[in-house]
């Protein structure tokens, strides 16, 4: 994949400038997929809906962060998160979107629902599509397939 945008680190609005690069995109025509990792429910950007080039997915339908679900919830939520990287693999590689967004994808790996090879394997695809991805940590080996890379800080 030749156009990575990887936004990632510990400070606050990763999420909020890949919306608004999203936004941009569907000003310009350009037709957007969304996918919303570990958001839960108190993350609401429906606003985004109004686009009819954007397509918001946030499959996770928890009102408790992650790491504060049971274990049963955490297995369902682990379900969820990998069907919907599935989904996404699938517009990334049939092309359906001009530009895809995996939102706090990277965190998915901090909760071991899915790891470096993942996402290597999701960078690898041969794709037009125009990909940015964000999360609070970002192994030095993703890192190094980002067309961009934006570090945000928490001060």
């Amino acid at each position: 994949m030749d156009n990575v945008h990887i936004i990632y680190g510990a400070g606050y609005g990763k999420t909020a400038a890949a919306m608004g690069l999203a936004v941009k995109a569907a000003g310009a025509g350009e037709n957007v997929t969304i996918v919303q990792f570990l958001k839960g429910t108190d993350a609401d950007y429906s606003i985004l809906s109004q686009f009819e080039e954007i397509n918001l997915f946030t499959f996770e339908n928890s009102e408790k962060p992650f790491g504060e679900l049971t274990y049963e919830e955490r297995e369902e939520q682990r379900a969820k998160a990998k069907n919907s990287f599935h989904y996404a693999k699938k517009v990334i590689d049939t092309g359906s979107s001009d530009v895809v967004i995996l939102d706090e994808v990277l965190g998915l790996m901090d909760y071991n629902i899915l790891y470096v090879e993942d996402l290597e394997e999701l960078l690898n695809i041969n794709s037009h599509v125009k990909l940015i991805i964000t999360g609070r940590n970002c192994p030095e080996e993703i890192r190094k397939k980002a067309t961009i890379l934006s570090h945000i800080e928490a001060k």
